[in-house]
């Protein structure tokens, strides 16, 4: 999976995300298909982190607004044919979102889990930082959110800038 945040199908800088295989052990890769957002909008920066497992595709769009200016959101995309195509299952926002928290600035996926850095969420002081756990056991109609600080989280630490996830340990 590839972003290209600064795609403009959607408007200015909405962004897109290309899903590509190869199938010839890795000499060439082909495109199978261009994701994009139903609500795409100006500067959302759709496609700025990305993650792949098996069946599902998740990116994230630190710029969406829904629940302020760049508060950021998280699409997953579920494929039922083997990749040939995909599609939007579920819209992940913080439930706490807030402006300029930059929810979606990194993104992570394990099975039925996915991790969701906002790297400039303010909860212990300017740009201090955090990460949401989402899991999901019906194929992300439904889902739960745990948020994750430091424990000596301080201002300007960006905490969440990358995160990973294997199993059941989360690295940020």
């Amino acid at each position: 999976v590839i972003g290209a945040y600064l795609d403009d199908d959607g408007g200015t800088w909405s962004g897109s995300a290309y899903f590509c295989r190869t199938t010839d052990g890795g000499a060439t890769y082909g495109q199978i298909a261009k994701l994009t957002v139903s609500d795409a909008a100006a500067y959302d920066y759709f496609g700025r982190s990305v993650a792949i497992d098996g069946t599902t595709i998740v990116a994230g769009a630190y710029g969406d607004d829904d629940g302020g200016s760049s508060s950021g959101s998280v699409y997953v995309f579920l494929t039922t044919d083997g990749g040939a195509t995909y599609g939007q299952v579920a819209k992940l926002t913080a439930s706490d979102g807030a402006s300029m928290d930059y929810f979606g600035w990194s993104v992570a996926i394990d099975g039925d889990t996915v991790v969701v850095g906002a790297s400039i969420d303010d909860d212990a002081g300017d740009h201090s930082g955090s990460v949401y756990v989402y899991r999901t056991t019906d194929g992300w109609g439904t889902y739960t959110e745990i948020k994750l600080t430091a424990a000596d989280a301080a201002a300007d630490d960006g905490f969440g800038w990358p995160a990973a996830i294997d199993g059941a340990t989360i690295v940020v």
